[in-house]
């Protein structure tokens, strides 16, 4: 006879690694007693443990079992010791944590540093130019390329990455007005803006004017995604136009940032949620589950600072407060990404949207004296599944640390979600006054650096210490942008520091 499988749940289902000892839990057939685990750490024995309730917490054990790789076994029995579930099996690795990490670190030149990128990032192509190209900044139509050949992939991904161009130039701009690649920064800022005013989606759709969210070989449309877009993803184009309206003082940018508001304020469900993906022409939904309600909330806290609107602070209170009660209590933070298909719950978790909830909770931490604590908790969590402190064999490069993980379907070590940690670290100091943020701060910025190739790009994939270069050469110029503001804001940040000044770290560009 067949038996019922034992299940596993919750956020530690499908994680391979963690600093600090996880709880799991697991459902299990009706008639099951209780549970016998077997946990291995060594290759000679294991530790048996009975159980009566589904969960077992390793936090007694945890500091006698050593960095590397721990076998868990589970199985379930009957009143009368037979065996009722099949055999579950997980394996994940002990790794270390940030009592293994060099963080006491002086600051690195990270002004000479971004000035390096940008020359890398502002160069034209070097690769043949489609005619639609033609004109516009080589990474419009184009997400990656190879760093040493300069050979691109026509699958680009403009919602997502050309904010993150418009943020870094304009913000290295503002801060270094007389630099000589600052007139250029901004010229290509505008025209990133300028080419999202384009291309944008048919009035009369549902998702009016809507931006792609994937576009490949010079159509609005490819990649995993097909015809659908990621609706979140709007919000932070809205972003970006509220940039370029603030540095320009021109309308047409405020007008569409205020355009995707009302969308987001008419698409928003009862209960303070978007859907994952639709389609643009009638919103129907492709995939329904994301954690990212923080970004539309960014987008409308933002517009409320040139001009208080109810609706928005009514949709983004609603938005916040979902959140609250969802992915900060089950930690499944999923459904992010253009570039993935549709994933089990809790197979895919990651730390786009906790990065923005950090900033968004400690900036309006005077709101509610919960959120800065949530925003605390946040940021362990982060540190717990996706920063890397020490050396881990098991990834597939050994990265300057500390560094952070993108997503668990691609965990791999990205200068983007560094930069994403750091603007969480600054606003948590913000919040804080914890010193330790600040120490962090300043050696995952100096992570980024350490990262950086000859050519100027930083390493998407990871510069592996090993070898002294990356494994991968297939740098995401949009994800060096991420990079460029998060050092330049930390730069302006740790002079404010030793002026005396209170910076803020504004709510957009992260």
């Amino acid at each position: 006879m067949n038996k019922d499988p034992i299940q596993f749940n919750g956020w530690t289902s499908h994680a391979t690694r963690f600093v600090w000892a996880p709880i799991f839990t697991w459902t299990y057939p009706s008639n099951a007693a209780r549970f016998r685990l077997q946990i291995a750490w060594t290759a000679d024995k294991a530790e048996t443990i009975w159980l009566t309730e589904p969960q077992f917490d390793l936090t007694p054990l945890w500091p006698g079992i050593p960095l590397g790789q721990v076998d868990v076994m589970l199985t379930a029995v009957d009143a009368a010791e037979q065996t009722v579930a099949n055999t579950w099996h997980k394996r994940f690795y002990k790794v270390p944590g940030p009592e293994a990490a060099q963080l006491r670190q002086d600051p690195l030149d990270y002004l000479t540093s971004v000035r390096r990128n940008l020359d890398y990032l502002l160069a034209p192509a070097r690769d043949k130019v489609a005619p639609y190209e033609v004109g516009w900044p080589r990474s419009c139509w184009a997400a990656f390329e190879d760093n040493e050949t300069g050979q691109r992939t026509r699958l680009g991904y403009p919602a997502l990455h050309h904010p993150s161009f418009i943020f870094a130039y304009l913000t290295f701009a503002e801060a270094f007005p007389d630099d000589p690649r600052a007139d250029e920064a901004r010229r290509q800022a505008r025209q990133y803006g300028q080419w999202l005013l384009d291309y944008r989606l048919p009035a009369d759709w549902t998702c009016s004017l809507f931006p792609y969210s994937t576009i490949h070989e010079g159509k609005f449309e490819g990649g995993n995604e097909e015809q659908a877009i990621t609706l979140f993803r709007a919000a932070r184009v809205g972003e970006a136009m509220l940039t370029l309206y603030r540095v320009t003082g021109e309308n047409d940018w405020l007008e569409y940032a205020r355009h995707i508001a009302e969308m987001f304020v008419r698409l928003q469900r009862p209960d303070g949620t978007w859907p994952y993906r639709v389609n643009p022409r009638n919103a129907t939904v492709t995939e329904d589950y994301t954690s990212n309600v923080v970004s539309p909330a960014c987008l409308m806290a933002l517009l409320e600072e040139i001009q208080p609107d109810p609706r928005y602070a009514a949709a983004r209170h609603k938005a916040i407060a979902w959140l609250k009660e969802n992915p900060v209590k089950t930690r499944r933070w999923q459904g992010m990404y253009e570039d993935v298909g549709e994933q089990p719950p809790f197979a895919n978790l990651q730390h786009f949207d906790v990065d923005e909830a950090i900033l968004y909770l400690t900036h309006f931490r005077t709101a509610d004296p919960a959120f800065v604590p949530t925003a605390v908790e946040l940021n362990r969590w982060v540190e717990d599944q996706f920063v890397v402190w020490g050396p881990e064999l098991q990834l597939p490069v050994q990265p300057p640390t500390p560094t952070v993980l993108e997503q668990y379907v691609c965990y791999w070590p990205m200068e983007c979600h560094t930069a994403r940690w750091l603007l969480a670290l600054i606003a948590l100091h913000t919040a804080t006054g914890d010193a330790e943020y600040l120490t962090k701060a300043i050696a995952a910025a100096n992570s980024i650096v350490r990262g950086q190739q000859p050519s100027g790009a930083y390493s998407t994939w990871g510069n592996d210490v090993r070898y002294g270069r990356p494994r991968v050469t297939g740098d995401w110029p949009g994800c060096n942008a991420l990079a460029v503001t998060a050092l330049v804001r930390f730069q302006q940040y740790l002079q404010d520091i030793k002026t005396g000044g209170t910076l803020a770290i504004p709510l957009e560009g992260c």
